[in-house]
């Protein structure tokens, strides 16, 4: 088996994986509204800013919609942005590793929110974009190193994270940007739809 045939494998079964997550929690047709929303916004982001080098916006729309609705919504946001983004860029080998990365990012929205207990401060999370900007942009290396490389060494790997690396920070340093533009915002503004569909039961005595 080759190495890409064993990725795609192991890729199809995480995005199945979260897919069927997202099923299981039964959301309502609202939250089915505004996730594709947001992909659609995630996806639309990216291609605007497709002139300037991997500088987007879809990280941190990923990212905050995981923080904002939970780790399901946030996988899908990211998995579905990047399957309709390639509608534009084109569709490859490379397009399960991005759906499973910003799906990824979307999880670790979820997480920081459950540490946070939903507080979003906005140096931490800006930096906590950049950071989920490098984690992509790593996970896509893996990728190359997968799909093209030949002895798929760690010095292969390591010669092109290396050639990767100014746009694996340019990734970073535009997400940090993006978040201190409009994150904020956008955090406060989901989070208020999602406080509005909470419903808790109160026993009568």
């Amino acid at each position: 088996m080759s190495w890409a045939f064993a990725s795609l494998a192991i890729l199809s079964v995480a995005l199945l994986a979260g897919f069927a997550w997202y099923e299981r929690t039964h959301p309502p047709s609202k939250v089915i509204a505004l996730v594709a929303t947001l992909a659609a916004l995630a996806a639309l982001g990216r291609i605007a800013f497709a002139p300037i080098p991997n500088v987007k916006p879809t990280t941190d729309i990923v990212l905050i919609a995981g923080f904002a609705l939970g780790g399901a919504p946030g996988f899908v946001v990211g998995a579905v942005a990047a399957l309709a983004s390639n509608l534009f860029f084109g569709q490859g080998p490379w397009t399960p590793w991005q759906m499973v990365a910003w799906g990824l990012v979307g999880l670790l929205g979820a997480v920081l929110a459950r540490a946070g207990r939903g507080r979003a401060r906005r140096v931490p999370m800006a930096l906590w974009c950049g950071a989920a900007g490098l984690m992509f942009g790593a996970i896509m290396d893996l990728s190359t190193w997968t799909t093209f490389a030949g002895g798929h060494t760690l010095d292969e790997y390591l010669v092109i994270s290396g050639t990767s690396l100014p746009w694996n920070l340019a990734h970073a340093a535009g997400n940090v940007a993006f978040y201190l533009a409009f994150g904020p915002a956008l955090v406060t503004a989901l989070q208020r739809f999602r406080s509005r569909l909470d419903v808790r039961w109160l026993t009568v005595e």
